[in-house]
């Protein structure tokens, strides 16, 4: 598991706003490749405030809209695409509710010590401290195929609300799986007990290439 990074918030439109800056175009190239849309994000792009970028998880696929320039030196949008094996993709709901407060340091049941996934996994910074901010079997279940063997090539991540109150996107692609989370969170800025999460975690095999 990870450590949870301060997550920062900043005044700017949200999702759907960028989403719209795309262009019908593009999104339409992207819901054709990859759709039925199961879950999305859009967002500014982090190179540049006023480019928008998105990425789309659908039933047939993982698409990311990430700006560019075209031969003539004008914008436009570099579209990726992961294809998923059909009917490969799955689903665990997570759901954390708030607790008692721990009197200490407790076992795990069996004896069994937590898998160091951290130690393992090539994960850019900013990516492991977003993950530490979710709850640890959401954490598990989407670095599962790739501590057992599949290789971690890329991942990002979105949020929208407040220190208290969170939705939250994320996923991390390799070259075997593709793994998503989404989901609301509240009572985030008391002590760790007091939070509430529902989290989406789905999985899905990549198609071969």
């Amino acid at each position: 598991m990870h450590d949870a990074a301060t997550l920062g918030f900043v005044e700017r439109p949200g999702r759907e706003y960028w989403w719209r800056q795309l262009g019908v175009g593009v999104r339409d190239r992207m819901v054709a490749r990859v759709g039925p849309i199961v879950e999305w994000w859009a967002y500014c792009h982090r190179t540049d405030n006023e480019r928008p970028y998105a990425v789309v998880f659908g039933e047939r696929g993982l698409a990311v809209a990430t700006p560019t320039v075209n031969d003539r030196g004008g914008p436009a949008q570099l579209l990726t695409v992961v294809a998923f094996v059909p009917s490969s993709l799955r689903h665990a709901v997570v759901v954390q509710k708030p607790r008692r407060p721990s009197l200490g340091r407790t076992a795990l049941p069996g004896g069994a010590a937590p898998e160091p996934a951290g130690e393992q996994l090539p994960l850019p910074a900013r990516l492991r401290g977003f993950l530490g901010n979710l709850p640890g079997e959401a954490q598990s279940r989407l670095q599962w195929p790739f501590v057992n063997g599949d290789d971690f090539d890329r991942g990002d991540f979105f949020y929208s609300g407040g220190e208290d109150e969170l939705d939250v996107w994320c996923y991390l692609a390799g070259r075997r799986y593709v793994t998503f989370v989404s989901g609301h969170g509240t009572g985030l800025s008391g002590p760790a007990h007091r939070a509430s999460w529902r989290l989406v975690c789905r999985q899905a095999e990549v198609a071969v290439r």
